[in-house]
């Protein structure tokens, strides 16, 4: 009877033993295990995330670019005084008034002042007019005189002011 408990108690004293020497240290290792699987998880969805913004943007860049590109066109970052000639001198002949000078002051914080004077009917004028107005390039109408002689030729000066982002400040 003696022999079958010391049996019992060599058995239970193993399985003591046996619980903190091995089954123990086994269970530390697969709970830091489990939470380096937990931190890898969500850095894999932080990366998953990333990579579907990454290529939403990928997918929608040329639309983007495009809404970028025409407010730059309204609202360049300098005055871009060659492009305003150009650009006058473009309107006015597509319209199909005559131009008798364009003037491009000094740009000044955020606008280039710009003076025109130009002739013609009042269909050509209008046309003008509704060019200017309808230009991707923010026009800002400062002052405009207007003159009919008798053969209803119109002859119009106007000061304008064309807007660009300036200067940071």
């Amino acid at each position: 009877m003696l022999n079958k408990s010391n049996r019992g108690f060599l058995l239970l004293l193993v399985a003591i033993i046996g619980w903190f020497f091995i089954v123990r240290p086994q269970i530390n290792v697969f709970t830091e295990r489990s939470l380096e699987s937990k931190v890898k998880q969500e850095e894999l969805f932080s990366y998953e995330q990333r990579i579907e913004d990454i290529t939403f943007i990928r997918d929608k860049g040329e639309s983007i670019q495009s809404v970028l590109r025409a407010q730059y066109l309204a609202m360049p970052k300098t005055g871009q005084i060659p492009e305003v000639l150009v650009m006058i001198e473009a309107l006015a002949a597509s319209s199909g008034v005559t131009l008798g000078s364009a003037t491009v002051g000094e740009a000044n914080g955020s606008e280039v002042p710009v003076t025109v004077a130009f002739t013609g009917g009042l269909g050509t004028v209008t046309s003008f007019l509704n060019s200017l107005h309808n230009n991707i390039r923010t026009v800002i109408i400062k002052d405009q005189s207007m003159i009919a002689d008798n053969n209803g030729t119109l002859t119009v000066t106007m000061q304008l002011g064309l807007v660009f982002q300036g200067e940071a400040q």
